[in-house]
């Protein structure tokens, strides 16, 4: 009698979110947001470059408010970062890092799906979702703007 095979049958796919995390063009984008952290011209630079985005269409439309509050989130770091207030924990500022990278990504045209192919922007939403997510502490002040 043949010896049962614990072999799998089949391959589990990897998920969206880890091909984009993986990939070159968030790679690059993650060197970049190091460098952006400490310079307060860039950060609102990348402030004002995700704003000018057309965010009321699907898919970023979904998004929208997160991507505001992660602007908001930008222009408060670039403050500090000016003044030299307060330096946040080595965890909080790993995570605005992340942040800083996934809207460098989406102002990035070409990346896993380049943006300018229709549904081009799901990759960044996809990739943006998890960053918001992973970094919800450090948005949830940002959300609710009275300046809205």
């Amino acid at each position: 009698m043949d010896q049962p095979s614990w072999k799998p049958l089949f391959r589990t796919p990897r998920s969206t979110v880890t091909k984009v995390l993986r990939s070159q063009s968030f790679g690059a984008s993650r060197e970049r947001a190091a460098m952006i952290m400490d310079d307060p011209t860039a950060l609102r630079t990348l402030a004002e470059r995700v704003e000018t985005l057309e965010h009321h269409n699907a898919p970023l439309a979904g998004i929208a408010d997160r991507v505001a509050a992660a602007v908001r989130l930008l222009r408060a770091v670039a403050d500090d970062v000016e003044s030299g207030t307060s330096q946040p924990a080595a965890a909080d500022a790993a995570r605005i890092r992340l942040i800083v990278a996934g809207l460098h990504y989406l102002i990035t045209p070409v990346d896993v799906v380049p943006d300018f192919r229709p549904g081009g922007y799901i990759d960044d939403v996809l990739l943006l979702t998890w960053i918001f997510g992973v970094a919800v502490q450090e948005l949830e002040p940002q959300l609710d703007d009275p300046a809205e």
